[in-house]
């Protein structure tokens, strides 16, 4: 963003407000609608894993709408098909409002989260065209600290929708917050580079296979998507049994939701905000590897806390906010590391990207709804064992890197 002096002209506040919000369309699809699963579980008569389905299926909604913006945007513009995309999630968003049964709302989740992607995977794109390196990794902290206060805001919102209108407003909530973002859209500029096609070749789906082939192939993009695809897998599966955790172990009333989870996703801000810091002082690597030590940590205290001291609410409120944090510091790092391999195609390293990041986290989740058993210890060994592997991602970075420079 162009500056004057140390101030930002109104357009660059829009802007980065609007790319923001890009990167929220998933948060707050799942956040504002986390305290309504109850609700919507006894309303529609399904059980509670077939509730929490609606979860991950809107994740594999995420995945394979990754898939299309992402090249789409390399072939067609960022601008025009994130116009589209923004358009379709306020569509889908208001049908989920009007759902009669589980199965129609699992159908109407898979179509909103694959509209909810075009967000995601463009807005990645967007900061990668205009800035590089650790500078592109800052940005992408920053956006994300900001992007945090949906998850401290929604939950909270999304409790207080629910208990006075009822969980079906949640739905056109989602849709009011996208047509303020479509309005945003109004002060990007079509003539400025990262908004112009990348490649004007024809696409096609071997176009985008060779991708995918190309970027798994990496090592350094394999690690950083391993480091924050199953970083993010261990925090979907905190959201995915959340709802129902509170409410079984801890005894959390449905009105107080929001405040339990918002205390939680402070760590989260604050790891943004630390990482956008610490990335230009130790690079994003050091400071993704330092995540995954964070994250590992808290969750394997967890466990023992669950173990032998599963009365101790406190230390189970301290230690997630420190997995959050850890999140803070990973998330950003392992996207923009992944993405600025491909500068020349980054729609579709961004795609490649979040397509893998959110089938393994609907999967992910889905197992967590499967295994719950209304106690702590099967999502938070899932949790630790996803740390683990996130840690596992940041030494292949690390040892492939080496191996380059050699």
């Amino acid at each position: 963003m162009s500056t004057q002096g140390s101030k930002y002209s109104r357009r660059d506040i829009i802007t980065f407000a609007t790319l923001t919000g890009l990167l929220a369309f998933i948060p707050i699809s799942t956040d504002l609608y986390l305290p309504a699963i109850p609700m919507m579980t006894a309303e529609l008569g399904s059980t509670i894993s077939q509730s929490q389905l609606t979860l991950s299926l809107f994740m594999l909604g995420v995945a394979f709408g990754q898939v299309i913006f992402g090249p789409l945007s390399d072939q067609f513009g960022r601008l025009p098909v994130i116009r589209i995309g923004t358009l379709t999630f306020v569509a889908f968003s208001l049908l989920s409002s009007l759902a009669w049964n589980i199965e129609y709302m699992w159908l109407a989740r898979v179509a909103q989260g694959a509209a909810a992607a075009s967000g995601a995977v463009i807005a990645r794109a967007l900061i990668r065209d205009r800035y590089e390196g650790d500078r592109a990794a800052q940005m992408m902290a920053l956006t994300g600290a900001s992007m945090a206060s949906i998850p401290l805001i929604a939950p909270t919102l999304g409790a207080y929708i629910t208990v006075e209108f009822g969980w079906r407003f949640t739905f056109v909530a989602q849709s009011l917050f996208a047509l303020l973002v479509y309005l945003g859209l109004s002060s990007f500029r079509t003539g400025t580079s990262s908004l112009q096609n990348v490649d004007k070749a024809k696409l096609t789906l071997g176009d985008i296979a060779t991708s995918f082939k190309d970027c798994l192939r990496n090592p350094q993009f394999l690690g950083y998507q391993i480091a924050g695809t199953l970083s993010f897998c261990g925090l979907f599966i905190y959201l995915s049994t959340v709802s129902f955790f509170l409410k079984d172990v801890f005894h959390v009333p449905t009105e107080y939701f929001g405040l339990a989870f918002a205390m939680t996703v402070i760590g989260f801000v604050i790891g943004s905000l630390l990482s956008s810091r610490l990335v230009m002082k130790w690079g994003q690597d050091k400071t993704l590897r330092r995540g995954t030590f964070v994250c590992m940590g808290a969750n394997g205290l967890v466990l023992l806390l669950t173990l032998y001291l599963p009365a101790l609410t406190v230390g189970f409120a301290i230690l997630s906010i420190l997995f959050f944090f850890g999140i803070g510091l990973i998330s950003a790092n392992a996207s923009m590391g992944a993405i600025s391999l491909y500068p020349h195609k980054a729609g579709a390293a961004s795609a490649v990207y979040g397509c893998v990041h959110s089938l393994s986290s609907a999967t992910m989740g889905a197992i967590a709804g499967l295994l719950y058993a209304g106690r702590l210890l099967e999502p938070v060994s899932l949790m630790l064992l996803c740390s683990v592997g996130a840690l596992m991602g940041s030494a292949l970075i690390h040892r492939s890197r080496s191996i380059s420079q050699n």
